[in-house]
């Protein structure tokens, strides 16, 4: 099922807000400065992963998004951590060897990305009973986070594909422009993760 997250253009309004706006505003929209971490290089190369699961869009892998030696590292709270054993189709390289093990209840953290304005799909390999909770923290160009709620991701006792995330962020503009997001997952019960992409590119 896809979940829609939408950024609407009142935040604008965050800005010059009173305190007593900005307390009823806080709720949806914390603000938060931001970690001087942006991204590092914007991650340009295209592949269809899904493909075989009747998925046509192109996909860039997320920073560190395969867990491979070498690649960007994530923020793990403690328990997380990178294990052997790669999902079972192997979509972004068949040399691929390791996973992410994810306890119940612990959050792990992309690394910053890039955004463009149009419609995100996120999607990975997961496997493990219970559900997995995404929260999409973005950046804007004066340091302030926003932590969105990116909807629930359902298990599954093998490694598939997860089902489409779909991120709608549209009206950020001005003083509150993107700079940069991350995605955040948090599951209920034991699971593993693996090759986790983002889709750029607007659909029609």
């Amino acid at each position: 099922m896809r979940r829609s997250i939408i950024l609407l253009a009142a935040v604008s309004a965050l800005c010059v807000a009173t305190p007593a706006q900005a307390s009823l505003l806080s709720g949806v929209l914390p603000g938060l400065v931001a970690p001087s971490d942006t991204p590092d290089a914007c991650e340009t190369s295209l592949s269809q992963p899904f493909l075989r699961w009747g998925d046509s869009n192109y996909y860039v892998l997320v920073p560190g998004g395969s867990f491979e030696p070498g690649t960007p590292a994530w923020k793990l709270e403690a328990g997380a951590r990178i294990v052997g054993g790669n999902e079972p189709f192997y979509v972004r390289s068949t040399s691929d060897r390791h996973s992410l093990d994810v306890p119940a209840g612990v959050t792990v953290t992309t690394p910053p990305m890039c955004f463009a304005l149009g419609d995100w799909h996120a999607r990975l390999f997961a496997t493990g009973g219970g559900t997995i909770k995404v929260k999409v923290v973005v950046k804007s160009l004066l340091g302030v986070l926003s932590v969105l709620d990116g909807g629930t991701i359902r298990g599954s006792s093998t490694w598939q594909p997860s089902p489409e995330v779909e991120l709608l962020l549209t009206n950020v503009t001005g003083l509150l422009a993107v700079d940069s997001i991350s995605l955040r997952f948090t599951p209920s019960a034991h699971v593993r993760i693996d090759d986790v992409y983002l889709d750029p590119i607007k659909s029609s």
